[in-house]
Order: C-alpha cells, then sequence, then structure tokens
C-alpha cells in the first residue's frame, strides 16, 4: 500500500535530543519554530581559521552544514544525562573549537562529544539545505554556516539546544531512484501492510533480482511494485544532498556507480533496491 507522503526518504537531520530528532518523512520541522539565538563572535571574523588558497567557493545559496553541540542541563531537548551548567557548557565549546582549529577531526569529535543524539553520531552531519528550506530548528546557524566558506569553523553560537560549533562542509548530491518494500511495524506502514519483517525481506530480494536483470526497466518495476509516493515517479527521488536521506540509505547510494543497482538496504522505512542515477 503506497503511503501519501511525497518523497518518503527525504528526512531532516535536526541533530538534536533522541525523543525529539527522530527522521521525519516530511519537509516538516518537528521542533517548534525558535528566534535565531544570538551569536558568540561573527564567524567572518579573524577568530575563524583561514583556508588554503584551493579552498572550494562556497555557494551563496545552498550549504551543507555539520555541528558540534554542547548542551547544558534544562537546554531545550537536552539529554537526561547533562548536568552541566551553561557556563560549563560553554568552557567545553571553547576548548572543543580550539582542539578543532588545532586540526582534529570535526567528524571524529562530533562522534565523541556531541551532545546532538542524532547529528553526532553522524560526524555531526546536519544536512544539505538551500536558504529557503534551511530547517526553523537551526534557525541560530544559517547565517553564521553561509558567512563560511568550505571547510571553515564558525565561532561559537549559542541556540536554544545548546552552545555550537559549526562547520561548512562541500556540497555532495546523489541522485538515486528506489524501490520499497514495506513491512508490518516499519515506520509509516499503514495498518494493512500485514507481511512480516521476514516476508519483506524475501519479497525484496525477488524485486532486486528482477531490477538488476540485463536490460530490466527500473522505473517501470518501482511504479508496479514500489511501496511509497515516489513510485508515481519511478522511484525517483531527485539529487539531494548529505544528510536528508536515512543514514543506511545514504551510505549505500554514495557507493554506487552511476546505472548500478544496489544489494537490498533496510531502513526504519523497510528494504529499498536502490539505482544510483547518472
Amino acid at each position: 500500500m503506497r503511503q501519501p507522503t511525497a518523497l518518503a526518504l527525504t528526512l531532516l537531520a535536526l541533530g538534536l535530543s533522541a525523543c525529539h530528532d527522530e527522521p521525519t518523512p516530511v519537509a516538516v520541522e518537528p521542533a517548534p519554530d525558535q528566534a535565531p539565538a544570538p551569536a558568540f563572535g561573527a564567524p567572518s571574523a579573524p577568530a575563524v581559521e583561514a583556508l588554503p588558497p584551493s579552498a572550494p567557493a562556497a555557494d551563496p545559496n545552498e550549504a551543507c552544514a555539520q555541528a558540534i553541540v554542547v548542551a547544558w542541563q534544562g537546554a531545550a531537548y537536552a539529554p537526561a544525562t547533562v548536568t552541566r551548567s551553561r557556563d560549563e557548557a560553554r568552557a567545553k565549546a571553547e576548548a572543543l573549537r580550539t582542539r578543532l582549529a588545532g586540526g582534529e577531526d570535526f567528524a571524529t569529535v562530533a562522534r565523541a562529544e556531541s551532545d546532538a543524539a542524532s547529528s553526532g553520531p553522524r560526524g555531526g552531519l546536519l544536512g544539505t539545505y538551500t536558504r529557503e528550506d534551511w530547517p526553523a530548528a537551526h534557525d541560530a546557524l544559517k547565517e553564521p554556516v553561509f558567512a563560511l566558506s568550505v571547510g571553515q569553523l564558525s565561532d561559537i553560537v549559542q541556540t536554544s539546544y545548546g552552545f555550537a560549533i559549526a562547520r561548512r562542509c562541500r556540497v555532495e548530491k546523489v541522485h538515486t531512484a528506489h524501490i520499497l518494500v514495506r513491512y508490518r511495524g516499519a515506520r509509516n506502514a499503514s495498518s494493512d501492510v500485514t507481511r512480516s519483517e521476514a516476508e519483506a525481506r524475501q519479497r525484496a530480494e525477488q524485486l532486486r533480482a528482477q531490477a538488476a536483470a540485463p536490460g530490466a526497466n527500473f522505473a517501470a518495476i518501482a511504479r508496479a511494485e514500489s511501496e511509497d509516493a515516489s513510485a508515481d515517479s519511478g522511484g525517483d527521488l531527485g539529487s539531494v544532498g548529505r544528510g536528508r536521506l536515512a543514514p543506511e540509505y545514504e551510505a549505500a547510494a554514495f557507493e554506487l556507480s552511476p546505472g548500478e543497482v544496489s544489494q537490498v538496504v533496510q531502513t526504519e522505512f523497510g528494504f529499498h533496491i536502490l539505482k544510483r542515477l547518472e
């Protein structure tokens, strides 16, 4: 049974606490709109380390962003395990920024230190957004990120959920189509989806064999068999930047060569067969 949501794999990587930052299959913010929080220092000031002359130019209208969040007790969406004060949080953020400016890898530090339950494990990746579709929950980071060159760090920015250090990453996109097989209990599966997880995997393997066969028409199979709204367009999800797809899906998509069909990939939505388009 197809679901009524469009592009069900497109996710907002909000990077907040586990109780509030689960991937959302529609482009709607699960957090209420928040006014931009004050920034401590301008991200384009000399405090931002210089990059080599070969640093990529930044698109003024689209940015990939990473962030490390240091929460304090009582900050919005702060995990229950966070007991530090606001002053202690700022001191830790300053220490982390010093480490980053000294050359430590941003993603490695984010995985070890960020209090953001969703983006932390992804190396701090918030996602790739245009100015128009920038998530409201991260309004405080929007202008600091767009003021950066690719690879630069922002100064420390205060948000409602903690002190953040942002980094502008290179925009990378992948164009895929997919076939989705849902099972009972998968995210967004409707009540009339009754197959078990094992049955869904078996069905996905059958469809994968069809889609990978010489001369197979992937789009036609997706239109007939895929169980989300993208089926109407042959499973085509368009060209999507890093951080906007389910992690397992995204990892598989970027590993494919154009024209290649993936093995079966499981996400919280079900089982997918991907094809990377030109």
